[in-house]
């Protein structure tokens, strides 16, 4: 079923947007559209695996109709012509920062001359004071360096913290509420549309796909779980 309506969504939706279709609970009924760029499997096994974050889903299908769920959409527009930019630097790494990281990952990255290095911190964007020497290094380099959280909810905000606007001192790009895959996938594609640093730089953080929010927002696209044993009110 859900392949059927991922169909009938790419021919008929009104959107032109890159979107992953799955099953809105573990029953058959409702399909939720999400959009690629925020979207994250959030179970190995269920049938609603898939979860928009920090965002509305882009739309739901039901009885065979699209309805859009956000208004924030790239509308399709059969007159408008595909410009395809499919180039990606491979030299780009995704670091997951952990306890006692060893500064030398990072050094090793600079020394194999990775263009660009998405850092997955704690919490508001943070690593180990000790991981600081190689990463103002590498930004020294001419290697764009940017902050993710490790967290599922929520966006980053290296202001709060010294930790964090050390990091900023140095150069270090904050990536808002951006899923540290997307973010990877970005600065791969930013990187291999200019040769200029500053203007991959400027690519990262623009908004091109709905990769960052305006705003963080509740999940409050899917129907409360109703507990066992737990009954519904009546009116």
């Amino acid at each position: 079923m859900v392949s059927c309506m991922a169909t009938a969504t790419s021919a008929k939706g009104p959107f032109a947007e890159v979107a992953v279709a799955m099953h809105e609970t573990i029953s058959d009924g409702a399909v939720v559209l999400h959009r690629g760029t925020k979207v994250r499997k959030c179970h190995t096994s269920r049938r609603d695996a898939f979860e928009t974050v920090n965002a509305e889903p882009l739309a739901r299908v039901l009885n065979g109709k699209i309805a859009m769920v956000t208004g924030n959409h790239q509308p399709r527009d059969h007159n408008r012509k595909v410009e395809l930019k499919n180039r990606f630097e491979e030299k780009v790494a995704l670091i997951k920062f952990h306890p006692g990281m060893n500064p030398e990952t990072i050094e090793w990255y600079a020394e194999e001359n990775y263009r660009g290095l998405i850092l997955e911190g704690t919490g508001l964007g943070h690593i180990r004071r000790e991981c600081f020497p190689p990463v103002r290094e590498a930004i020294r380099d001419g290697v764009i360096v940017a902050m993710t959280s490790q967290c599922i909810w929520g966006r980053v905000n290296m202001n709060v913290y010294a930790n964090g606007r050390d990091l900023l001192a140095m150069g270090a790009l904050p990536l808002e509420d951006m899923l540290a895959e997307t973010a990877l996938v970005k600065l791969m594609w930013a990187i291999a549309q200019t040769k200029d640093t500053e203007e991959a730089r400027k690519l990262l953080m623009t908004n091109v796909a709905h990769e960052f929010s305006s705003r963080t927002v509740e999940p409050s696209h899917l129907p409360r779980t109703v507990a066992a044993g737990e009954e519904t009110e009546k009116e």
